[in-house]
């Protein structure tokens, strides 16, 4: 419980530090992840609905408007190609984009990704910790349980559609 408890603070405390910090502040991304791409776009009518690439278990934390918030998700490669997630929307909020935790000089940091490969017949996990869509400019109030449409677009201008289940500030997981 314990954990659980230091886990919200420094959860709540960074993402208070966050939204009160200027956004152009992070820190460039490793070379494996390209960078600075804001999305606040929903796949187009000209996006097609992938057949090889699908998304599952995304779930995004609750936080207090206009507290920034995060996404998480897997996302499966059953191509025989290397895919490339280039951008993410969720209708209620104004900006998303696509960030990796890295460890920098000791501290962790917040690096943007402008594509994220995901490996031909693999998956990757967006989880705490490691990538994750940034979720900001909140247009509505998300009760917890409640599950909103998330929007996915890849390089090879293929998309994905899945639904988000709002979880609680101290969530870990789905």
């Amino acid at each position: 419980m314990r954990k659980v408890i230091i886990g919200v603070i420094a959860l709540c405390a960074g993402s208070f530090v966050y939204a009160a910090s200027p956004h152009d502040a992070h820190v460039p991304a490793p070379a494996h992840a390209q960078t600075t791409q804001h999305v606040s776009k929903a796949p187009e009518g000209g996006a097609e609905l992938s057949k090889t690439l699908t998304v599952s278990d995304c779930w995004i934390r609750s936080l207090p408007r206009p507290t920034p918030s995060a996404g998480y998700f897997v996302i499966k490669n059953a191509g025989n190609n290397e895919a490339k997630l280039v951008s993410m929307s969720i209708p209620a909020f104004g900006q998303v984009s696509l960030h990796q935790t890295i460890d920098q000089d000791g501290k962790s940091r917040m690096a943007v990704a402008d594509a994220v490969s995901i490996p031909a017949g693999g998956e990757l996990h967006f989880k705490p910790g490691s990538y994750h869509a940034m979720l900001e400019k909140p247009t509505q109030a998300l009760a917890v349980g409640a599950e909103v449409e998330a929007g996915f677009e890849f390089q090879s201008g293929e998309a994905a559609k899945a639904l988000c289940e709002v979880k609680p500030a101290n969530a870990l997981s789905r």
